[in-house]
């Protein structure tokens, strides 16, 4: 999962954004994924249909939580909380391994003149040269369009990224100074289906009588 949403959230923000739905899918090491993702004002939300495990993740008054069931119950992940105590305990392996994701710096943004249909829109294919929070440089072609729809998609995502890292990303900035969202983030990432269909308001409330991971940790404690 976490390929699949680091690939998406290297995208472009909006101050506002309307309603709407999407289904998106990526490829790994680990193999592909599906999303549906489904969006209204500043709500999102992220549903992993071949990996119902995973829960769903939810951006929600501009915070960002993770769903999921554990042991019968359900338990709700405030990610900016998360992300404190990862820095507290030092980050480890999984801090380096996020930091080999998450871009630095944007070196070169180019369009090549050629373009390409991605979910029924065509867009224009550009080079993306850019430099990892390790170091490491990456070459990457995109698919970009300036679809009003796009960029809602896009920005909802950026905001999302935000609620777990607590920083904007390199690459979402350059592409929002540039006005154009993405269809396409070489073979790890692109949009198959948009629809402008507004969603049910209850998908983006947060489950009551869930626990929090802080619940969770004094109930394991006092066991």
């Amino acid at each position: 999962m976490r390929h699949l949403v680091t690939g998406l959230l290297l995208t472009a923000a909006l101050p506002a954004l309307a309603d709407g739905q999407a289904t998106l899918e990526s490829r790994s090491p680990q193999g592909s994924a599906a999303m549906e993702v489904q969006w209204a004002g500043d709500d999102l939300r992220m549903d992993f249909p071949q990996q119902a495990q995973a829960g769903y993740m939810l951006l929600k008054d501009g915070k960002g939580y993770m769903v999921s069931r554990m042991q019968g119950q359900t338990m709700v992940m405030d990610l900016a909380r998360l992300r404190e105590m990862a820095e507290e305990m030092g980050g480890g392996q999984a801090a380096a391994g996020l930091a080999s994701q998450q871009a630095a710096s944007v070196d070169a943004l180019e369009a090549t003149g050629n373009q390409e249909t991605v979910a029924g829109l065509e867009g224009d294919v550009y080079r993306l040269e850019w430099t990892d929070k390790a170091g490491d440089v990456h070459d990457d072609e995109l698919v970009l369009s300036d679809d009003a729809q796009v960029l809602e998609l896009m920005a909802a995502f950026h905001a999302y990224q935000q609620s777990m890292t607590g920083e904007p990303d390199p690459i979402a900035l350059e592409l929002e100074s540039r006005g154009l969202g993405m269809l396409r983030f070489g073979d790890r990432f692109r949009i198959t289906g948009l629809a402008d269909a507004a969603p049910d308001a209850s998908v983006f409330a947060l489950p009551e009588d869930a626990m929090t991971f802080e619940d969770m940790m004094r109930s394991a404690i006092s066991e």
